[in-house]
């Protein structure tokens, strides 16, 4: 197994090319790290669906002629870091992070808008996210194999 490569796509802002865009995130992790746990794979194809779906429809704003930047590293064999980045003009992520504490039980998760529950799903799926001050680029960590 390598010990670090970077990954880094430029797609066009179009919901068509998330599952490929998904499938070249995993394709990438399988070659320098080997075939992930069921629940790693699970929650990474979730964070980078949810991700990037925010990019392309709150980000860009569904307009095809603008780009994502979907990046992904795996540090330490363990540690994986995903960068997503729209060409939109920000969001304030720390209005709908800030719901987290409304998340407690089930009922207040389904009275919950359509959107921001993406985020708040990928904030409990991940070690740490972080915003950019602009708001148009999101990075995650991610520990895998430590299920």
């Amino acid at each position: 197994m390598k010990t670090s490569q970077f990954f880094c796509k430029k797609v066009p802002s179009n919901i068509n090319i998330i599952g490929s865009t998904v499938k070249s995130v995993i394709d990438y992790l399988h070659s320098i790290y080997g075939p992930l746990n069921e629940c790693d794979l699970f929650e990474v194809k979730v964070i980078l669906n949810e991700l990037i779906l925010n990019a392309i429809k709150h980000g860009n704003k569904e307009d095809d002629k603008k780009f994502i930047k979907v990046s992904a590293e795996l540090k330490n064999q363990k540690d994986l870091f995903l960068v997503i980045e729209d060409s939109g003009e920000g969001y304030d992520y720390d209005g709908v992070l800030s719901m987290e504490a409304c998340t407690d039980s089930e009922q207040e998760i389904c009275n919950l808008k359509e959107t921001g529950r993406g985020l708040l799903i990928v904030k409990n799926l991940c070690d740490e996210i972080k915003f950019n001050k602009k708001g148009n680029k999101v990075i995650v960590v991610k520990s895998i194999g430590t299920n």
